[in-house]
């Protein structure tokens, strides 16, 4: 089916999934670019519908054989994009919901207010092999932004989204282990592969009342002269070290 005219009901209902309360109002998101949008169909997210430019569609028309599959203009594939270079393809998804599970081949990442960063988390702990992600209090894991910084990531691991209280009441018997600025524990003092790694927010880290509820509190060594790191950049680095404690 082809669609001219941004004021199809199709295209509006897609550009009003950028927006939160109808993206949960719906239980719909939106995801971009051809390796995304097969990583998502790959791991068993619906593909509700799919809008693609001509040339994409002559190229991935066998890679999403779904009825609803809509042929757009390229004036309108920059308009329904949240990129600046529009990938030529978007789909509609229908979220997924993981039932809370507990490991400690985890990591929770509190009050990440940047979508870039908390994608980049999310990508970083896939790449580890960690086995679930608690997002607690955070930027809407489904916001394009987000999905976009996954790449596509996201339909290869757990992601639980839950207050502190709750993700609490579930780790009564793990240990905790706060990313902090200064500690007086390396990496190497702990025992990271048995704790649950706890990033916290981008400019003030984790409350004073969230690093009391943590067992461990651990430090990342740096030798030159920044006083700290990007929480996406810490807490991939914190990752890798817990994917290769023994």
């Amino acid at each position: 089916m082809i669609i001219q005219s941004l004021q199809n009901p199709k295209i509006k209902h897609l550009q009003q999934l950028q927006n939160k309360k109808y993206r949960y109002t719906h239980q719909e998101f939106i995801a971009q670019g051809f390796k995304t949008c097969k990583s998502l169909l790959s791991a068993n997210f619906t593909l509700k519908s799919i809008f693609m430019t001509e040339s994409n569609y002559l190229q991935h028309q066998d890679d999403f054989l779904i009825n609803e599959t809509y042929l757009v203009t390229d004036e309108i594939m920059q308009k329904i994009s949240t990129t600046i270079t529009p990938t030529g393809i978007v789909g509609i998804f229908a979220m997924k919901q993981h039932d809370f599970i507990v490991t400690t081949n985890s990591a929770a990442f509190v009050q990440i207010q940047d979508p870039g960063n908390l994608g980049t988390l999310i990508r970083s702990a896939c790449a580890m092999g960690l086995e679930a992600v608690y997002i607690v209090d955070s930027v809407d894991v489904y916001s394009p932004k987000v999905i976009q910084a996954t790449t596509g990531t996201l339909a290869h691991i757990k992601f639980i989204t839950c207050s502190w209280d709750i993700l609490k009441s579930h780790m009564k018997s793990i240990s905790l282990c706060a990313l902090i600025v200064n500690s007086d524990k390396k990496p190497e003092d702990i025992d990271l592969k048995n704790s649950i790694l706890v990033v916290g927010n981008e400019g003030q880290g984790l409350s004073e009342h969230i690093i009391g509820q943590c067992a461990t509190h651990m430090t990342i060594p740096m030798k030159g002269h920044a006083e700290s790191l990007n929480a996406a950049v810490a807490g991939s680095i914190a990752m890798y070290l817990k994917s290769q404690d023994k």
